[in-house]
């Protein structure tokens, strides 16, 4: 029998946990033209929801397109990523090679080339910038002109998502956030912006000084309800033809703390290990397993930032509820009052920590935190 929970984006006919609410507003906010921020750490499920919500607009005739910015590295880059998510979401609309090909001349600055792919015999589509010696700012102007001609003069609705929004900042061109702003509140789209480094995220669309201040409608994904991921837990056990109680269930769903990524790799952990009827017992071998198959990213996290950032790290893990800047705290965890505020604000704006409704900071992965425990 096949294990039913998956850890890796998951397509829209694969199972999802809930969410029921969020695809539902999200869809509406998509077919009425609304542009919205999506924002939660890091494996939250937030590509899985907007894929889900996306998959849902097309099979209403809305064409979705998708574009990735994760780890942008200059303006040229994401003038790559806009053309080739731009034509690959009309290709899925319509196929160019079919009837599709007089929206090439709407992107007069796109290079568009196909080629057949000798493992499947499909066709592979290529994009490029077919004025590379433009000024990288210009091209980036010159796509969205195109793009807003383009939606001018066609008649179906465009959702478009764009995945770690937050991440233009780190091109370090400041003209880039007021372009993109100024073209996209003209677009007739309904754009979804995501992100997971959501204190960058939030000042983008909420400092009354930067361009996105105020221009969509901002959505946070909570922790998924304890209840839900319980019956989904239960529910796909017995689809699979194995069974989990419902304590058990509950046990793995509070370990991880309803974390979505975590609940969907201990539920698989322990799919696993269980023969016909999950235990707390493989609960329990399951988590551990999980903590040693997650090391590997943990220790590249801690490898990439300073001392300084590691010793606050650490000492948050250990005492989660004590007040970062009081003597009592720095003298028992070696550390400076500087070098406290200049740490806290790198890994806050990471994401790796966050604070909480009552003022205290902690550890945003339920599982890195218990690891950093274990490891130091």
């Amino acid at each position: 029998m096949n294990n039913p929970f998956h850890t890796d984006i998951l397509e829209p006919d694969q199972p999802f946990c809930n969410r029921v609410d969020e695809l539902r507003e999200l869809t509406s906010h998509g077919r009425n033209g609304m542009n919205v921020v999506i924002f939660a750490p890091r494996r939250y499920g937030k590509t899985s929801l907007v894929k889900r919500v996306q998959h849902r607009l097309a099979q209403e005739n809305i064409c979705v397109i998708y574009a990735q910015f994760m780890r942008l590295v200059s303006v040229e880059d994401l003038v790559h990523r806009l053309a080739k998510a731009i034509i690959s979401g009309l290709h899925e609309y319509e196929s160019i090679l079919d009837k599709g090909k007089r929206w090439l001349s709407h992107f007069p600055s796109i290079q568009t080339t196909f080629t057949i792919d000798p493992a499947t015999g499909m066709p592979s589509l290529d994009v490029q910038m077919t004025k590379r010696q433009l000024d990288p700012m210009v091209a980036l102007e010159t796509i969205l002109e195109e793009v807003g001609k383009f939606l001018e003069k066609e008649n179906f609705q465009v959702c478009i998502a764009l995945d770690e929004f937050q991440d233009i900042v780190d091109i370090k061109e400041p003209r880039v956030e007021a372009l993109l702003r100024e073209h996209i509140q003209r677009h007739k789209a309904s754009y979804i912006f995501l992100g997971s480094r959501r204190r960058v995220l939030l000042d983008i669309f909420n400092n009354r000084g930067r361009p996105f201040y105020q221009s969509a409608i901002m959505m946070e994904l909570a922790t998924l309800p304890e209840d839900e991921c319980v019956d989904f837990i239960v529910n796909q056990f017995a689809q699979a033809g194995k069974k989990c109680p419902a304590d058990v269930a509950r046990a793995i769903a509070e370990k991880v703390e309803q974390y979505p990524y975590y609940l969907q790799a201990l539920a698989y952990r322990a799919f696993e290990l269980c023969e016909k009827e999950c235990t707390l017992e493989n609960v329990t071998k399951a988590y551990e397993i999980l903590l040693e198959n997650e090391r590997y990213g943990y220790q590249g996290i801690i490898q990439g930032i300073s001392t300084g950032q590691l010793k606050l790290l650490r000492a948050i893990a250990a005492e989660e509820q004590a007040a970062l800047t009081s003597n009592n705290f720095l003298q028992t965890h070696g550390l400076t009052l500087g070098g406290v505020q200049s740490a806290r604000k790198f890994l806050s704006e990471q994401d790796l920590i966050e604070q909480t409704a009552d003022k205290h900071w902690r550890i945003v992965d339920p599982v890195f935190r218990a690891w950093l425990q274990r490891a130091f």
